[in-house]
């Protein structure tokens, strides 16, 4: 299969989620009558249901559609404006262009559609890649996430550049449908993938083999996401698919959650807790590039997730790209039976953690994974598992620990539910503005099962998106838990779910939402009234959250200042001190084969200075 880069996956995919979710599906399996007319179903229902009708471009969604029907082509091309294209090795520099050549449907085209020579290119990046890893290894840690920085501002600066470009041409629907009937003379040509490719690269097109209907589902599917990153097409299958799993199920492989695929790269989410992937080293924001030697580039999501899922006992080769580290590593990874739950707990003693990290105290954790689901209802499980937790605590938690890192989301009533279990009857959770003017109040239905007494503690990180900010939020701004880790995602948009005619499913934002207090944590994300890092060496490496994504929703009003708020988690933090007790653990078990949770360990003692100092 084809296997392009260009060091970062943010060049490399320029040139070449009523909901509130992060993650995307699955790629689909493509519905066999999606067509023309289905793609125009598509955009014609985002016009008169999106959530904010004048930020839609309809000349940059048909370039986005057109180009996103040529990248899934099995010899995958891009579009180019001319101007651009012309600037290339200006922008790119020499070394990171792609060989190939562009040719022009019409002469007076302002844009040419271009042919990359993946032979060429196969040569010319392993040349650069190993001069690369060469340099890269004699950068020091800080020097690596330095540059890793630097070349995201690169990236943003070129596809500036880019979105000029277009913006001076006057590509329309016209245009579109001049690309997609090119497509179609030449779909023959472009159906074989480039040298190298194996018969396992066209088995994902099924039965019936590669053809437009593919073109104009990613073609619908490009024009969404120009709208915003989270609006997309998907089939029912894939739908459902994930609700399930979205449950507690099993299944043998390495314990990690994946997204993107197709044309985008495909990133390691999170490693699951305990998973044979978290043990053998993959971390969250990996960028896998290839599994047992084999490209997985353009591969759909789920095809990746079959080459990587196997009978337990047996080993897979994962080739990532971190990023952060500026680097390419090799990894194995011992496949094993993988138990995934929704929600899961386990009591916090002494027994099992330092007695200076708990005291004699019993600490309830909850996990809380996703608010999505198929038949059991995410609030449901939070209370079989809290009531569990009391009785093994002999009817009583000196404090609660919620863990929403890594919580992509799901239904946002699942998620006022869920901050009803902590909150009074009647406390606003969230505010959801519409199309128009009409906001309205979410608010909690019934008493809380916590005690008001109960500390609470909650745990988030850039991963935290969506659902999981909203009750995040919820339980900041109504003063009822302390937040702590690291800068949630930023996410606070709503999507809704639309059936076309049994052809595929429409995810489409259609609403804000707005915390309590009336702002909106969109790009700004949850911030921590006290960071604390997962890492091992206490550091915050660079994170993707909603204002890497293009052509996100902009940020509006930001949190109000809450110098109350500000003033009591300076006290906890004087408090608890350096948290030396927590850093010497970590230093004991920091070589245990099952990774120690950093930040969980480094939270502990909060929950204990709580006592002292209440919220405010």
């Amino acid at each position: 299969m084809k296997s392009f880069r260009i060091l970062s996956p943010l060049v490399a995919a320029l040139i070449l989620g009523g909901l509130a979710f992060c993650k995307s599906p699955e790629e689909p399996a493509v519905p066999q009558n999606f067509d023309q007319e289905s793609f125009f179903k598509v955009i014609s229902y985002a016009a008169e249901n999106y959530i904010d009708p004048g930020h839609i471009d309809p000349q940059r969604s048909f370039v986005a559609a057109a180009d996103a029907g040529l990248r899934t082509l099995p010899y995958s091309l891009s579009m180019f404006p001319r101007e651009f294209y012309d600037r290339r090795i200006e922008l790119l520099g020499a070394e990171r262009t792609i060989p190939g050549r562009a040719i022009a449907i019409s002469p007076d085209d302002g844009y040419v559609i271009f042919i990359p020579d993946y032979e060429k290119w196969r040569e010319k990046e392993k040349r650069l890649e190993e001069r690369e890893e060469a340099r890269i290894k004699s950068l020091t840690e800080a020097e690596r996430r330095a540059e890793f920085l630097k070349l995201r501002e690169r990236d943003e600066r070129i596809r500036k550049v880019s979105d000029e470009s277009w913006a001076r041409l006057a590509f329309g629907r016209p245009d579109f449908e001049k690309v997609m009937a090119w497509v179609r003379a030449n779909l023959q040509t472009y159906s074989t993938p480039p040298p190298g490719a194996t018969a396992a690269d066209l088995e994902i097109y099924g039965e019936n083999g590669f053809g437009m209907n593919f073109v104009f589902f990613a073609a619908a599917n490009g024009y969404l996401e120009a709208m915003d990153p989270h609006s997309a097409v998907i089939d029912e299958g894939s739908w459902n698919k994930m609700r399930n799993e979205a449950e507690d199920s099993s299944f043998e492989g390495i314990g990690a959650l994946l997204r993107g695929g197709g044309r985008e790269d495909v990133i390691v989410e999170t490693p699951l807790p305990g998973s044979p992937a978290l043990r053998s080293g993959l971390r969250a924001g990996d960028v896998i590039l290839k599994v047992d030697g084999d490209s997985i580039a353009s591969l759909p999501l789920s095809d990746v997730v079959r080459k990587i899922r196997g009978p337990r006992e047996t080993q897979v080769t994962l080739e990532i790209q971190r990023a952060t580290e500026m680097r390419t590593l090799s990894i194995d990874i011992k496949r094993d039976v993988i138990k995934q739950t929704a929600v899961s707990s386990q009591l916090i003693t002494a027994a099992e953690y330092d007695a200076a990290l708990v005291g004699r105290r019993n600490i309830g954790y909850i996990k809380i994974a996703s608010f999505l689901y198929a038949q059991k209802n995410t609030s449901r499980l939070i209370t079989q598992e809290y009531r569990t937790l009391m009785e093994r605590s002999g009817g009583k938690l000196d404090g609660l620990i919620l863990d929403l890192r890594g919580n992509p989301g799901g239904y946002l009533e699942e998620a006022v539910d869920v901050a009803g279990l902590f909150l009074p009857k009647g406390t606003v959770v969230v505010r959801v503005r519409g199309k128009g003017a009409d906001v309205t109040s979410h608010t909690t239905s019934s008493d809380p099962i916590v005690p008001a007494a109960t500390p609470i503690v909650v745990l988030i990180n850039a991963g935290s998106a969506s659902a999981s900010e909203i009750v995040a939020s919820a339980l900041m701004d109504h003063n009822r838990a302390l937040m702590l880790g690291e800068r949630s995602f930023g996410k606070a948009t709503v999507q809704g779910i639309h059936p076309l005619r049994g052809e595929a499913l429409v995810k489409l934002t259609t609403a804000r939402y707005y915390a309590p207090r009336g702002y909106t944590i969109q790009v700004y994300g949850v911030s921590p009234d006290i960071e604390l890092s997962d890492e091992l060496d206490n550091s915050f490496p660079p994170r993707w959250r909603e204002e890497n994504m293009w052509k996100h929703l902009p940020e509006l009003e930001a949190r109000n200042a809450d110098p109350a708020r500000a003033a009591w988690a300076v006290r906890l933090k004087e408090l608890v001190g350096e948290n030396s007790a927590a850093e010497a653990f970590i230093q004991r078990h920091k070589s245990d084969a099952l990774k120690p949770d950093f930040m969980l360990i480094r939270a502990a003692p909060f929950l204990t200075a709580l006592e002292r100092i209440p919220a405010p």
